[in-house]
């Protein structure tokens, strides 16, 4: 019996949104290494050169640190635009359906059990259900019919799969608590 229902309209945001978020929550550590990285080389260019003089040393340090820095992203958006091409401009609209035991992503399409599912990560407008940490499903919570909507369904599949539901990651919001839990989950 149907419990739940969305429907999800993929567009080239879409594939943007879901691919950032799967680096941030599965590759934030490869993030983290590249900002320390980033910040030594500019300290190192800027506290060196200013005692002994700027030298083309210095520069390439403060250069490649800078180039790093305002680069963070260019993995996520590097394998975003693979998928987009791949594409061809022409998105998916995906029909989900949840039961007790599981959900599907549209009509003769295989279950997949809650028992699978990997992570939950919720932010102000979608679900995201990761069976693994390449690849997962994307839910818009306005498009969720059912009892108590979006939150009747995290409720459901947080019960089904034994698992809580987690914030998306943000180096803006970071915390002691945040890496603690990453590590743990890792």
């Amino acid at each position: 019996m149907v419990l739940y229902q969305a429907e999800m309209q993929h567009s080239a945001e879409t594939v943007k949104r879901f691919t950032h978020l799967q680096y941030e929550t599965f590759e934030w550590w490869r993030k983290l290494l590249l900002v320390i990285l980033s910040a030594l080389l500019i300290l190192f260019g800027v506290f060196f050169g200013s005692s002994s003089g700027f030298s083309i040393l210095t520069v390439f340090c403060i250069f490649a640190g800078s180039i790093l820095f305002t680069n963070l992203n260019t993995r996520a958006n590097m394998v975003a635009d693979q998928v987009i091409e791949a594409m061809q401009e022409t998105y998916p609209v995906l029909q989900y359906s949840f039961s007790e035991s599981g959900f599907t992503d549209g009509k003769d399409r295989p279950t997949v059990s809650y028992a699978k599912l990997f992570r939950l990560i919720s932010d102000e407008e979608y679900l995201y259900l990761f069976t693994s940490k390449a690849s997962g499903y994307m839910i818009r919570k306005k498009s969720i019919t059912g009892e108590d909507g979006a939150q009747g369904l995290m409720d459901l599949i947080s019960q089904k799969s034994g698992l809580s539901w987690q914030n998306p990651v943000s180096f803006l919001r970071f915390s002691i608590k945040d890496l603690y839990s990453l590590i743990r989950r890792r």
